[in-house]
């Protein structure tokens, strides 16, 4: 895309040692081959993204996968989701589980459904996310987003003059998303930021766009979000609004306020600006 990074950092990496670190244990083989033998993919390629909590790897599209690659998400076991307790206690479709006492093989389980089900609704609601498939365990199946098995790029990779008006088309689509995330799908994500907000052609992310080629945000990362009603959700939801304004200023582009950007995303079909 013109004016933009192509894609992301991390092209899959095929390289078999690679595939052997981190999160790919023997039960993350085993999901890897169920998919294969279920048609949800061809062929798995290995590394695209590796972060402090997961691993993504990127797969070729299978007959079941909808005609697209597949990106496969693989929390690791780790210490750090002992943390993450206050993103599940306080979330009413999780009342039933206690995610504190649970082991750690479990809380990743627990987590790994969270994000699964997150993105059904956000999806559903219209939000611009990676198209969830399946899960199971600690791996997450979804639509990869990019091409060539070259991720999109972050918000923050991309290389765009600073005012410029595809920044300010950047912002008011991510601000449409928010809102739609929190009138329709009743969500807040609770960790949003440049660096889980993902850039591409809107090609990837729509079946017949008017322009194929146009840039649109999407939003991923989806563990840590709550329903609306959560305790903490304004709080969170605050946060978010202040990292995404804070990210576009030092891009260049007038943002709202942080007041009117709450009560412009917990407003239905408010218009962005007046």
């Amino acid at each position: 895309v013109k004016g933009v990074a192509a894609h992301g950092h991390g092209r899959a990496n095929t390289d078999a040692e690679r595939t052997r670190e981190g999160a790919l244990d023997g039960t993350t083989r085993l999901e890897i081959t169920k998919a294969i033998n279920n048609g949800l993919i061809e062929k798995f390629n290995g590394t695209v993204k590796e972060g402090k909590e997961a691993m993504v790897y990127h797969a070729l599209q299978g007959t079941e996968s909808g005609g697209h690659d597949v990106a496969i998400k693989v929390f690791k076991r780790i210490q750090e989701f002992r943390n993450r307790g206050d993103y599940v206690t306080g979330d009413t479709r999780f009342t039933r589980k206690n995610f504190s006492k649970a082991g750690p093989r479990e809380q990743l389980g627990m987590w790994t459904e969270k994000e699964y089900r997150n993105l059904i609704r956000a999806e559903r609601s219209g939000v611009p996310v990676p198209k969830p498939l399946s899960y199971n365990d600690n791996v997450l199946f979804m639509r990869f987003l990019g091409e060539e098995g070259w991720p999109s790029p972050q918000l923050r990779e991309i290389d765009i003059k600073k005012g410029s008006k595809k920044w300010t088309s950047l912002y008011e689509q991510t601000m449409e998303a928010v809102q739609l995330l929190y009138t329709k799908a009743h969500l807040v994500h609770g960790d949003l930021s440049e660096y889980n907000i993902l850039v591409c052609p809107s090609k990837l992310m729509f079946d017949d766009p008017d322009d194929k080629e146009a840039l649109q945000v999407a939003l991923i990362d989806f563990g840590q979000a709550v329903n609306h009603k959560h305790p903490n959700a304004e709080k969170w939801l605050r946060r978010d609004l202040q990292r995404v304004q804070e990210f576009f200023e030092r891009m260049g582009i007038t943002c709202i306020g942080l007041e009117a950007a709450y009560h412009y995303v917990t407003t239905e079909g408010a218009p962005l600006r007046s």
